[in-house]
């Protein structure tokens, strides 16, 4: 990396972070830390590194802004399928937006695969361009800031990593890579284990309708969060609404002896 930013310098830092929040798994933190860190040694300008970086973030997150409030919820579903945590993807970014709303954007770049996530939900809610231009600015902001702070303050432990890993060679590479594998084979065991689980108590849509029909008195449990049950017009009728945040305290509205149905898209 340290050859290509003394031979790119802003160009590989443009990239690298327009390249992550478009969504690639290419993480441009580090990149923007060290190019910070050896600003001096590599020939390169701090203030330029943090316009170039916030310059890269901003058109990456407009892009997927605007395909938000063009594609909505199908395109917000593909990102996560994309994701290590797919499952919960959609529900947590939701959550976050319910709690804080716009707010969210000042924070989403520090947590684990919202980054790309939040702009198109963002524009989905119809946010404004100005509002959001401006929070995403902010959350840009404190995302550079704080990798060109870190990389400032601890340029000396920088040079000895960048150093001890030169030494190493291509053992580094391996161990680093091997380490990933092993991270992302784990998410991947457990997602096909509650897979098995929940395949053996699913119901289709198809069978529960004829069910519903036929006149069965079934419980279906409404368990989509409230930004997602407003936004969405497609509702069971009777069906009982708990968001999750609420499932713990609420779970006891559930009437109990009759079959209990929960759907959350």
């Amino acid at each position: 990396m340290i050859e290509v930013l003394r031979h790119y310098g802003y160009s590989f830092v443009f990239l690298a972070v327009f390249a992550e929040n478009l969504g690639l798994p290419l993480p441009s933190f580090p990149i923007v830390l060290v190019a910070a860190a050896l600003a001096g040694t590599l020939n390169l300008r701090v203030h330029w590194i943090v316009a170039v970086s916030v310059l890269a973030a901003l058109a990456g997150d407009s892009i997927w802004y605007a395909i938000g409030r063009r594609r909505g919820r199908p395109m917000l579903r593909l990102l996560c399928s994309l994701s290590l945590g797919p499952d919960s993807c959609v529900s947590r970014t939701e959550s976050l937006f319910e709690h804080y709303g716009g707010k969210s954007l000042l924070v989403a770049k520090f947590l684990p695969g919202l980054n790309t996530i939040a702009p198109p939900l963002a524009g989905m809610l119809k946010m404004s361009p100005l509002r959001f231009a401006l929070l995403d600015l902010g959350g840009i902001g404190l995302w550079v800031t704080s990798a060109v702070l870190l990389g400032l303050g601890f340029r000396t432990e920088v040079e000895w990593i960048i150093a001890w890993l030169s030494a190493m060679g291509m053992t580094s590479v391996f161990v680093i890579l091997v380490l990933l594998a092993g991270f992302v084979l784990l998410k991947w065991v457990d997602r096909r284990r509650f897979y098995r689980t929940l395949a053996k108590a699913r119901i289709s849509p198809q069978k529960l309708k004829e069910r519903i029909d036929r006149g069965e008195e079934l419980v279906v449990v409404d368990l989509r969060s409230d930004l997602r049950y407003e936004v969405e017009s497609a509702k069971i009728p009777g069906a009982l609404h708990i968001p999750p945040g609420e499932f713990e305290k609420r779970y006891r509205e559930i009437p109990s002896g009759k079959p209990v149905v929960m759907y959350c898209t």
